[in-house]
């Protein structure tokens, strides 16, 4: 009987302790999904562009949190510390439509839209954390796997004639090589950081879709300029097929998530 009531008595805390954070949450959070929000925690769901997109981000300590996205039922799920500069990616082996990856950009813009309006763009690490991953895996190929994946960033970056530069940054209005391959071959093209090749495509060399949100910040690397120029050249907003540039998303996975911390912010 003891134990029967000492469960009772944890049920109700835990469900008191949702409704008053549910219950501090403004009408505007609840507008756009949000179910928990602090310091340490953001987490919600979302109806938009015909796909439903459940988001969380826990602080597990000051330098590392845990990140899941599900999209339609399908999860990825992410491990990052920023101390140590490394993550743990595990997609389940999903693969989404680019609809669905619309939707999970959309999600980040919404989010976005509501933190600048709310908190003046100060965002915690927490909520920078969730953003970034949303880009990422928002941008992905056409096809992409989401696979189970560890990444460790290297502590120097390598010079620009590697083709995986670990993270290496680079300044906006300068020039530099994009190294990348596809079905056609290897390429070495020379682009403009910061350039807008095409309609809805800009903002060559930032880690992220087109040219982001001004407030939050963004890095602007080597890697994530081979990954552009692939997307460009083969006419893809997000991406070409996988065959194409999936490898040059791979390699930019470390400087979407860290290269701001290194001080790549164009």
């Amino acid at each position: 009987m003891k134990n029967y009531v000492n469960s009772i008595a944890i049920m109700l805390c835990a469900f008191l302790c949702l409704q008053c954070t549910k219950d501090n949450i403004s009408p505007e959070a609840q507008e756009i999904g949000l179910e928990i929000q602090n310091e340490d925690m953001l987490s919600g769901k979302l109806d938009t562009n015909n796909s439903t997109i459940e988001y969380s981000v826990k602080a597990i300590s000051e330098l590392e949190f845990k990140v899941s996205i599900s999209i339609d039922k399908r999860n990825i799920d992410a491990l990052i510390d920023f101390s140590k500069e490394k993550m743990s990616i595990d997609g389940h082996d999903n693969n989404f439509s680019e609809l669905q990856k619309e939707a999970l950009l959309n999600t980040g813009k919404i989010i976005s839209d509501y933190l600048l309006d709310s908190k003046k763009g100060e965002i915690s690490m927490a909520e920078y954390t969730l953003l970034t991953l949303m880009e990422y895996w928002g941008k992905s190929p056409v096809g992409y796997i989401y696979s189970k994946r560890s990444i460790q960033s290297p502590s120097n970056s390598m010079n620009l004639k590697s083709r995986n530069e670990g993270i290496t940054c680079i300044r906006k209005n300068t020039y530099v090589t994009a190294e990348y391959d596809d079905s056609n071959g290897n390429h070495r093209d020379r682009v403009k950081v910061g350039s807008k090749p095409r309609r809805n495509y800009g903002c060559m060399g930032r880690c992220g879709a087109d040219c982001g949100r001004w407030w939050i910040p963004s890095a602007w690397t080597k890697d994530c300029m081979d990954h552009d120029q692939c997307s460009n050249v083969n006419n893809a907003s997000g991406g070409s097929s996988d065959r194409n540039c999936g490898d040059e998303f791979n390699e930019a996975a470390d400087d979407y998530v860290f290269g701001v911390i290194r001080g790549c912010r164009g």
